[in-house]
């Protein structure tokens, strides 16, 4: 009875709803469809930022490094009293801005000792050679520990041009290092006062430590000359490298003069320097005249190995002094005191009358 009832009423419901106006049924929006994602277009022509946009921290400040970077030719000098860098770039014929800049310096503000790179003209020519004064009555002192070994700059050397002075009592001694060049001579001249009697000697290497080294024979000495007369050496060395030449005191006491000379470098003093040849029973003569009193040297050197006379003749033909003692292919050395200033002859021949080449020097000192 109950379901029939509930019938009637659902049959009654309808009836009702079907006469009621017409309604526009209300619309529903759509359901959304699953799976299914709404796309945004972006635009793309937005700018890019560059790695140095996002960096968050400032960019740090640049340094810049000095590079001491010498030219090849270029040598170290260690500064000395007295130095100023406008003297040295004047020496050296550079400018001031350019030792600036190749020394990496600030200012031309130079303490002494301190190292900086110049052109090899800017070596002093006549002051501060740095040869040593050695004493030799007294063994050298044997060092606790071996030192540094510290290779020679061309402050360091005595070059051909330079000269020097010292004074020095019977014992005591004088060395200076030399460069030398193979088969390229070096002359020595000394000028001791006083009756000082004075020999000279040459070492291979660097022997400033030691004026007497023990087992070693030198290449070449020279003790001919009487006390208070000048002493000449020439060295021909057979290798490039470091040499060592001394001057000894014999006996007496007194200063010394020392010049040291080579046949192509210009110095103080030079009146011929210069390559010349002999025809077969030729000679060659050169006019001088000497500065005052002081000393005419001549020096003559085969470039072959012809055997050469050297002759110094007064202005009336007289000969004053001639040698010929160091045989084919050496050198021949003579020189003459004049009283005042005075003309002289240097003649140069070969000794069997046969042709030579050979290199000439002749000085007059100042």
């Amino acid at each position: 009875m109950k379901r029939h009832a509930l019938l009637g009423t659902l049959v009654a419901m309808l009836i009702g709803c079907s006469n009621a106006p017409d309604q526009p049924a209300a619309t529903l929006p759509p359901a959304p469809t699953a799976g299914v994602t709404e796309s945004v277009q972006l635009p793309t022509d937005l700018p890019t930022e560059s790695a140095e946009s996002t960096a968050t921290s400032p960019a740090l400040a640049t340094v810049e490094t000095c590079v001491i970077e010498p030219p090849p030719d270029w040598e170290l000098y260690s500064i000395r009293q007295g130095d100023s860098l406008a003297g040295l770039a004047e020496n050296a014929n550079v400018e001031v801005e350019r030792l600036l800049t190749i020394n990496c310096l600030r200012d031309d503000v130079l303490s002494e000792g301190q190292q900086i790179w110049l052109p090899p003209a800017a070596e002093p020519p006549t002051d501060a050679p740095t040869a040593t004064s050695l004493p030799t009555d007294e063994p050298p002192a044997t060092p606790t520990a071996e030192p540094p070994t510290v290779e020679p700059t061309a402050a360091s050397l005595f070059a051909p041009g330079q000269q020097d002075g010292a004074t020095l009592v019977a014992g005591e001694a004088r060395a200076y290092l030399v460069d030398g060049r193979r088969f390229q001579p070096l002359i020595l001249f000394v000028e001791p006062t006083n009756e000082l009697d004075v020999a000279l000697t040459a070492f291979v290497g660097d022997q400033t430590g030691q004026t007497t080294p023990e087992g070693v024979t030198p290449p070449a000495a020279a003790d001919n000359a009487l006390a208070g007369r000048p002493e000449i050496l020439v060295l021909s060395p057979e290798t490039d490298g470091l040499h060592t030449l001394v001057v000894r005191a014999v006996a007496g006491e007194g200063s010394i003069a020392v010049h040291l000379f080579d046949l192509t470098t210009p110095a103080p003093g030079v009146a011929v320097q210069q390559p010349d040849s002999l025809g077969a029973g030729t000679e060659k003569v050169y006019a001088v005249t000497s500065r005052g009193a002081r000393p005419v040297i001549a020096v003559a050197d085969p470039t072959d190995q012809s055997d050469l006379a050297l002759d110094i003749l007064s202005a009336d033909g007289t000969l004053l002094t001639t040698a010929n003692f160091s045989g084919p292919g050496g050198v021949e050395t003579a020189y003459v005191l004049p009283l005042g200033t005075t003309d002289y002859t240097v003649k140069v021949r070969e000794a069997n009358g046969a042709a030579a080449a050979f290199q000439i020097l002749v000085i007059t000192l100042e």
